[in-house]
């Protein structure tokens, strides 16, 4: 499978976990309101996690299909540890831009655009990477 069409799966999935995450946050602050900003950082937590778990078995079962099924625990920990990375990059990401004085929504644009490809060639490259098969050959 190409990479171009590996890398439009891998946005299409992000789509599905940013719904997921918003979605779990609402449901969330429906069924318990409360007004604390720790209340909040929590169940955002919560739900970014949700998409995070999401993107993995969807990127794995569908984007990155045609990939051996080893070690799946230690896959799952690269994982969470590119989308950790890739959280932090994404704030400080932000964080700069805005200091540069770009708009807010120029930021977030940038801040995503750099993070995806962050994560994707992570995920590309060390989480979902295709091992390679060596031939045996027959001695004489």
């Amino acid at each position: 499978m190409s990479g171009m069409v590996q890398m439009f799966k891998f946005a299409a999935v992000g789509c599905v976990n940013t719904m997921i995450d918003w979605a779990v946050y609402f449901i969330i602050l429906k069924l318990f309101p409360a007004e604390s900003v720790i209340f909040y950082t929590v169940a955002k937590g919560f739900s970014y996690l949700c998409g995070i778990i999401n993107s993995f078995f969807l990127n794995r079962n569908w984007t990155f299909k045609d990939i051996l099924r080893d070690n799946e625990g230690g896959r799952f920990v690269k994982f969470m540890l590119v989308n950790a990375v890739g959280l932090g990059f994404n704030s400080i990401s932000v964080y700069i831009f805005l200091n540069l004085n770009f708009s807010h929504i120029v930021s977030l644009f940038l801040a995503t655009s750099i993070t995806f490809t962050f994560n994707f060639l992570l995920n590309k490259m060390w989480v979902f990477r295709e091992d390679k098969m060596v031939a045996k050959t027959s001695g004489g």
